[in-house]
């Protein structure tokens, strides 16, 4: 069955879309230290498949390519400013591969790490080509649909999503932005409601709306009944294993696997048909996860 359609579903089949898990947190355990993730995919191929076929044997129906931060911006921060094709190309052939048909792949995307006008010099129009031109590098290794990831400003977020339905209209585009709670409610960094972010994503194109990072699996049951009781679009939740912690200058996680999965049926009920998981999260996340719904897996 066709993803929005399966997803759309979800309800009367009892049974989520799954996601994959975190791939920073991975990558950090197997000693990733300073560099941009993203430059694994040319030169540690096999680890991040590695990474991608755990995910995808864990029971992930959709698994996320390694290019997060592999838009033109960051990488020329970071030096690789001339190999943004060469990244993305790999890092999506390196996910087909592991996937092996089992799971979709989604060419995945997170903000540029600059600041919108009139905060910063970074224009909509300029946002939408930056990232028109990285899913146009996704596309030639054949991601089969676009995933947004960890956006706190609505204006960047809305130019993501139409540079991404520029490149390929028939795509589907899953939006997620990130929220911390406060005394007066839900809220991204800058200062985005829930109720403002569904209205955005939508009106620019969005297939699939939600929530990532951030927050654990309990404050991610509230803040997706919020966005149920706002819209019938399909919602996607992929709650950090709880908050982070620093602790001898490292961050910890303070929920289990085996605890994020006793509050998957509760995300599932407070109206997400597609649930994965963030920062701190493993494998064993998602296949516990499956495992309630799909109890012979």
């Amino acid at each position: 069955m066709e993803l929005i359609a399966r997803i759309k579903n979800a309800r009367q089949t009892g049974v989520p879309v799954f996601w994959d898990g975190a791939m920073g947190t991975q990558l950090i355990a197997r000693g990733l230290t300073g560099k941009a993730p993203e430059l694994w995919n040319l030169e540690k191929p096999e680890v991040i498949r590695e990474i991608h076929r755990a995910y995808v044997d864990a029971g992930a129906d959709v698994i996320q390519v390694n290019t997060f931060g592999a838009n033109r911006l960051k990488l020329k921060a970071g030096g690789l400013g001339n190999r943004l094709a060469e990244i993305n190309i790999a890092a999506a052939r390196i996910a087909k591969e592991a996937a092996a048909g089992k799971a979709l792949v989604a060419g995945d995307f997170g903000p540029t790490g600059e600041m919108m006008s009139p905060m910063g010099s970074l224009t909509p129009v300029q946002a939408e080509g930056i990232f028109f031109e990285q899913a146009e590098s996704l596309l030639k290794a054949g991601v089969e649909l676009f995933s947004l990831e960890t956006f706190f400003d609505l204006v960047e977020v809305k130019a993501a999503v139409r540079g991404l339905k520029k490149a390929a209209a028939k795509m589907p585009v899953a939006a997620s932005m990130t929220f911390k709670k406060t005394a007066r409610g839900f809220f991204t960094m800058m200062g985005v409601s829930p109720e403002q972010a569904i209205a955005g994503m939508l009106e620019a194109g969005a297939d699939i709306i939600g929530a990532n990072c951030s927050i654990g699996p309990e404050l991610m049951v509230e803040l997706i009944k919020i966005f149920r009781s706002h819209t019938s679009a399909p919602l996607l939740a992929q709650a950090n294993a709880g908050e982070p912690l620093l602790k001898d200058g490292k961050e910890i996680y303070g929920v289990s696997a085996e605890q994020f999965a006793e509050l998957a049926p509760a995300m599932f009920r407070a109206g997400a048909d597609a649930l994965g998981a963030c920062c701190g999260s493993s494998p064993e996340f998602i296949r516990l996860m499956v495992k309630k719904f799909r109890p012979a897996n």
